[in-house]
């Protein structure tokens, strides 16, 4: 009987000491031993915590399309069809051009392919457009596309 009651103790000596030390530890601040997480688990749980300052993302190919053609729609006077077939070469001039510049090759092929790139949009937009339309487009990349300023 002595026998059996040592053994009851021993173990729920065992059990009681397990079930402390699993709160100790388990804090909920990270593993560290010092009972409450101390200043260390909180630091680390805010260095987890995502940035708010990081760096703006770019607006995508579609926004920056849209933007160029509110500026040509009000200068070249483009229809409903002229409007959507000239942004549909934006885009897929823009998407080529963010190919090129990931590439891993030298500045001056890069420089080169968005070169051809920019001929080819010029040449597949000039296409679209009526004979005024055309000399006005031509004026426009000549100046560069240079934004009017709000008064």
């Amino acid at each position: 009987m002595r026998k059996a009651i040592s053994i009851l103790i021993l173990t729920l000596g065992f059990l009681f000491t397990q079930n402390s030390s699993a709160q100790y530890y388990n804090n909920g601040y990270g593993n560290n031993g010092y009972g409450n997480g101390g200043r260390m688990g909180q630091m680390n749980q805010m260095s987890q915590l995502p940035t708010q300052q990081s760096a703006p993302k770019p607006p995508s190919n579609e926004e920056t399309a849209s933007k160029v053609i509110d500026n040509l729609k009000a200068e070249l006077t483009l229809d409903a069809l002229q409007e959507i077939a000239v942004k549909n070469i934006l885009i897929e001039s823009l998407n080529a051009q963010g190919i090129i510049i990931k590439k891993e090759t030298s500045n001056e092929s890069k420089g080169e392919d968005l070169k051809v790139i920019s001929e080819n949009t010029d040449r597949k937009i000039l296409e679209l457009l009526n004979p005024d339309q055309k000399e006005l487009y031509k004026k426009i990349v000549k100046d560069g596309f240079k934004k009017k300023k709000k008064k």
